[in-house]
């Protein structure tokens, strides 16, 4: 009964700090050891928020000379595990929604003919192809007649985040409910395929 109540606690522990971390956009991992989580368990994050972009710290690591404003609604996982969820938003202002994912085509020969995927570098240098939800960009507001940025869509990546490439400040709402969960491993996939 005692252990029970002890991972309880320590995921409770784990969410709420995740969640104050996210919020003031300090997190860019979360850390989980195996005593606290164990791979088959998944994990669970609901967030409801409003943040203030700042300038994105990689502006270097991707040869920018305006820094990119961003919001980090889930950061890049390092666990195995990836994000899957569903979210829902809206901005003070025309904005792009990015999903990451972990970009391993430095390992391997890409040849003209097929090409690269858009991709970049995270905050910590990590290597990330980036899909750009372009159908929230530019959404007006018949009422006001503003153009802003709202919608809600599934998901499914490494990372997620708010985007304005121009540099101009914005603010963003979003409710985001989200679960990660570990990757089938390459031998099991390909086994299961034969």
């Amino acid at each position: 009964m005692t252990m029970g109540w002890q991972t309880i606690g320590i995921t409770m522990a784990l969410l709420i700090s995740t969640s104050i971390l996210i919020s003031f956009g300090l997190a860019m991992t979360i850390p989980f050891s195996h005593a606290q989580v164990t791979a088959q368990q998944p994990i669970v994050v609901r967030i409801q928020n409003t943040s203030m972009s700042k300038p994105a710290p990689n502006a270097q690591l991707n040869n920018q000379t305006l820094p990119h404003q961003i919001v980090v609604a889930l950061p890049i996982r390092h666990d195995g595990r990836i994000w899957t969820g569903t979210l829902t938003f809206t901005a003070s202002k025309p904005i792009e929604v990015e999903v990451e994912h972990k970009y391993d085509g430095y390992n391997m020969t890409i040849d003209t003919q097929h090409g690269e995927p858009y991709h970049a570098k995270w905050f910590d240098g990590t290597n990330i192809a980036l899909s750009t939800m372009t159908m929230f960009t530019n959404t007006p507001v018949a009422l006001t007649n503003t153009p802003i940025s709202t919608g809600s869509f599934t998901f499914t990546g490494s990372a997620l985040l708010f985007h304005k490439t121009d540099g101009i400040p914005f603010t963003v709402t979003y409710t985001l409910d989200a679960t990660a969960n570990a990757l089938t491993p390459a031998n099991q996939l390909l086994s299961s395929l034969k």
